[in-house]
């Protein structure tokens, strides 16, 4: 769930969009916390267990539609979002309030946004119901139109200080992932057992010195394990690492405690042994070349003074990887938006699972992560394939003029750990 996050510039901003464009105003809407953007809003941890809604008009006051018998709920919201409290009791009631807040102020049919997707296109923007929106269309007359811009534009926007945590996290990932090569080497140059699961907690407990969240998981994957890009090892399910191996390395952390600081998200991979196979310096090169014209695909748009969108930036990339044979290797999205959440609500770099056409903006933060997922692939002439999974992940922000990779250094190369 998204934290609440009290923001006295908020409302400025959304009514300015809203006159820009056209539109009469956004409403959100929540039943038992089922849309954590319209808590993020209203600066709620908790939107009780009725329906409620919040008209945020492009002029005026804020005005809610709450249940009668939960007024109290609804008391410590955000101070710009106080603004007037209509009640209701009986869905009939909600029908009707919901046609006099709901309303262009000329008489005609009102143009709103809500938490609404076309298609399903970006489903972390899609919270509505498809009978609500019956509902209120019905009831207001209203025509709905996605409120996904919006949403990026005044959630998904980083402050200053949030990206100075980003940076400091993605400092102490790079440290952990450093370390955790360093424990592997270690382990087979001593002739030691190792597993995934024991570098999977040698990095928790460093997360757990360096005050990061020790319970967050990380991936650590070899050979075919890594051709699997959601695989986790646990105290159960695990796979030894050996001399020969190919080792994946994904993890992801924040500073402290404060549930708005934002994350970092790496991946990285190395072999077990003095010299890197040919075969996977090969895979690693298209991934790299990517993830690289992905970056360069953003910078050259800007140079231009031209808007960049999400979906374009995962066509730039994929079709690096499907001009070297491999595209049906890649089966995931270049990138996912990246903040308070893992996975957050801004722009992703995604034209495959879905078709993200939203503008990548001043101050939004994402990961560029493709990768090359071959199960049943032989890198090193053994009698029986071990498979292989390669990912080369970097966050990116997004400046006016440019796009910054946070994550330095860039790895270039899988080093074998053993030379």
């Amino acid at each position: 769930m998204i934290p609440a996050k009290v923001n006295s510039m908020r409302l400025p901003k959304i009514q300015s969009y809203l006159q820009a464009n056209n539109l009469d105003g956004w409403l959100l809407y929540s039943f038992q916390n089922s849309n954590p953007l319209a808590l993020s809003m209203a600066g709620l941890q908790s939107g009780g267990s009725r329906r409620w809604f919040l008209w945020l008009p492009a002029q005026g006051e804020p005005q809610w539609l709450i249940h009668a018998i939960e007024s109290n709920t609804f008391v410590d919201v955000a101070p710009e979002m106080q603004g007037v409290k209509h009640s209701y009791a009986s869905w009939k009631d909600l029908y009707a309030k919901l046609g006099q807040i709901v309303r262009s102020p000329d008489g005609r049919t009102p143009r709103i946004v809500a938490e609404y997707s076309p298609d399903n296109a970006i489903p972390y923007i899609s919270r509505m119901d498809a009978g609500t929106k019956e509902m209120i269309e019905e009831s207001t007359g209203a025509e709905i139109l996605s409120s996904a811009d919006i949403a990026q534009l005044t959630l998904a926007v980083l402050s200053p200080e949030q990206m100075d945590g980003h940076r400091e996290a993605a400092k102490r990932c790079l440290d952990a992932k450093d370390a955790a090569y360093a424990f592997i080497a270690e382990r087979l140059r001593n002739n030691q057992p190792l597993t995934e699961f024991d570098v999977q907690q040698f990095i928790a407990d460093r997360f757990a010195a360096m005050e990061m969240d020790p319970a967050t998981r990380c991936i650590v994957a070899v050979n075919g394990n890594a051709a699997d890009p959601h695989y986790f090892p646990s105290a159960k399910r695990h796979s030894p690492i050996r001399v020969g191996d190919v080792v994946l390395i994904d993890l992801w952390n924040r500073i402290g405690k404060d549930p708005e600081a934002c994350f970092a998200d790496e991946t990285w991979t190395a072999f077990c042994g003095n010299e890197t196979p040919a075969k996977v310096k090969q895979i690693f090169d298209i991934v790299a070349k990517g993830r690289d014209t992905a970056v360069s695909f953003i910078q050259k748009r800007l140079d231009a003074q031209q808007p960049v969108y999400g979906y374009e930036v995962d066509d730039a990339c994929r079709t690096v990887i499907a001009e070297a044979g491999y595209g049906d290797a890649f089966f995931h999205r270049t990138g996912h938006s990246l903040g308070w959440m893992g996975h957050f609500i801004g722009v992703n770099l995604d034209n495959l699972e879905t078709q993200d056409r939203r503008q990548l903006i001043p101050g939004v933060m994402f990961t560029v992560e493709p990768g090359i997922y071959l199960p049943d692939f032989n890198f090193d002439n053994s009698p029986t394939p071990k498979g292989l999974g390669i990912r080369s992940e970097i966050n990116c922000f997004m400046h006016p003029d440019r796009v910054e990779v946070t994550t330095l250094p860039v790895q270039t190369e899988v080093r074998a750990l053993l030379a």
